[in-house]
């Protein structure tokens, strides 16, 4: 397996829904700021942040990886993740996050995350012209 640093690392582990190799993206003693629709929380801890992330996309279904993201911005990273999914086995919803991270020599030590919340998927319509 090739060696990836910990920002890719933690989107093809979130991304392929694999919540033990996403916690080893994450320093010991990550912080999380996550600010969400309906406000904002702290995680502490590679396995509390983790579990997190697990209780929102880990049950859902027809999840597809519509895009993700990783950009250097001066000492941190920009990563962006965008996910087609179901929770409830019937409705399409969208949800996209995106998160300034530090790294760390043990992996991601900070996440501060911006998320949409689970919004409904558009369907696109055709045009007759």
């Amino acid at each position: 397996m090739i060696n990836q640093t910990p920002p890719t690392a933690f989107l093809a582990a979130l991304s392929s829904r694999d919540f033990d190799r996403f916690a080893d993206s994450l320093a010991p003693s990550a912080q999380a700021r996550l600010f969400l629709p309906r406000g904002p929380e702290l995680r502490s801890g590679r396995d509390e942040i983790a579990r997190r992330f697990e209780g929102w996309f880990a049950g859902t279904s027809d999840f597809e990886v519509l895009e993700t993201g990783d950009e250097e911005i001066g000492r941190r990273h920009r990563l962006n993740w965008r996910f087609r999914l179901s929770r409830d086995g019937q409705t399409r919803e969208v949800i996209e996050q995106i998160a300034f991270v530090d790294v760390g020599p043990d992996g991601i030590s900070q996440i501060d995350m911006l998320c949409s919340g689970f919004l409904p998927a558009e369907q696109r319509v055709a045009v007759d012209q």
